[in-house]
C-alpha cells in the first residue's frame, strides 16, 4: 500500500483515452487475482512519462480492465538526480536483488551488461524472456516505492551501448579495484558545489566478480568515467553498486 492509501498501477501512454484508462493483462491479473479488487475501487495509474491519475475501476476482467479518471494529479517535482546504472550480469538472484535495491535507491535506468568476466551467460533465444522478467521486477519494486515515473530496464547489452547512452552525463563514476583511484567522497563533494544542472545526470558503472578487465576499465575511463574507490575492503559485485547508489543519493540526491 502506498503512502496515500491508494494502489499504484502503470500503463503505457496510449492507455489513457480521453477520460478512460485501459489497464493491460498483467495489471488486470494483479488487480483481479492477487488484490481481488472490485469495480468501484479507487486507485492511481501512472504513465512512463510521469503523468498520474486518480481513477475508479469500472470493469475488471482477466485480460483487460478499464477505469474512469476522477482527477489528474499534479506532476511530482523532479529528483535532483537522474541515475543510470551499468550493471554486469551476476549469479543467481543477486542480479535481481540489485535491481530491487537499485530501484529503491532511485536508479532511473538499468543497463544489464554482458562483460568479459561475467560468469553468467544468457543465450540469445532467452534474452527477451529475461528482459521481460527484469522489467517486471523493476516495475513491481517501483510500485512499492511509489515511484512516478517508473525506472527503465534496458535489454541486455554491451559496454559500448552503455557508454554511448551516457556520453553527455554530468558525472560518470566507475567503482574500480585498480590503482590510481579517486576518493568517492571527495569526488562527489566537488560535484555538489556545482548546482548548474538540475537534475544532475549521473552514470554509475561497476564490474562483475573479478572486476572489469583492464581493457574495459580503460575504455570506460576514456569515455569520461572517473575510477573511484569504495575503501580498503573488497565489496561483492552485488554490494558495490548498491553502496555507490546510496553514497551518491546521500551526497547529491534526496536521501539524508
Amino acid at each position: 500500500m502506498t503512502r496515500d492509501g491508494l494502489r499504484l498501477f502503470y500503463v503505457p501512454q496510449e492507455a489513457v483515452q480521453g477520460e478512460q484508462v485501459v489497464l493491460g493483462t498483467e495489471e488486470s491479473a494483479h488487480i483481479r487475482r492477487v488484490l481481488k479488487m472490485q469495480a468501484g475501487a479507487i486507485c492511481r495509474v501512472a504513465t512512463e512519462d510521469g503523468r498520474e491519475y486518480k481513477v475508479e475501476l469500472t470493469e475488471i476482467s482477466a485480460n483487460e480492465s478499464t477505469a474512469r479518471i476522477i482527477e489528474r494529479l499534479p506532476r511530482r517535482p523532479p529528483s535532483p538526480l537522474s541515475i543510470a546504472l551499468g550493471l554486469p550480469l551476476l549469479k543467481g538472484e543477486r542480479f535481481e536483488w540489485v535491481l530491487q535495491k537499485g530501484c529503491e535507491l532511485g536508479t532511473d535506468a538499468f543497463y544489464p551488461l554482458a562483460l568479459e568476466r561475467c560468469e553468467v551467460r544468457i543465450q540469445q533465444k532467452r534474452s527477451a524472456a529475461r528482459h521481460k522478467r527484469w522489467r517486471r521486477i523493476v516495475l513491481e519494486t517501483a510500485k512499492q516505492c511509489d515511484r512516478v515515473p517508473p525506472p527503465k530496464a534496458h535489454p541486455l547489452g554491451g559496454l559500448d551501448n552503455f557508454l554511448a547512452d551516457t556520453e553527455n552525463f554530468d558525472l560518470k563514476i566507475l567503482g574500480f579495484l585498480g590503482e590510481d583511484t579517486l576518493s568517492v567522497k571527495e569526488t562527489l563533494l566537488r560535484v555538489r558545489g556545482d548546482s548548474a544542472a538540475a537534475p544532475l545526470r549521473v552514470a554509475i558503472l561497476t564490474g562483475p566478480e573479478g572486476d572489469l578487465t583492464d581493457e574495459e576499465a580503460e575504455q570506460a575511463m576514456e569515455s569520461g568515467f572517473l575510477p573511484v574507490s569504495l575503501g580498503p575492503r573488497i565489496l561483492r559485485a552485488d554490494t558495490a553498486p548498491v553502496s555507490l547508489l546510496a553514497i551518491v543519493q546521500h551526497t547529491l540526491g534526496d536521501m539524508g
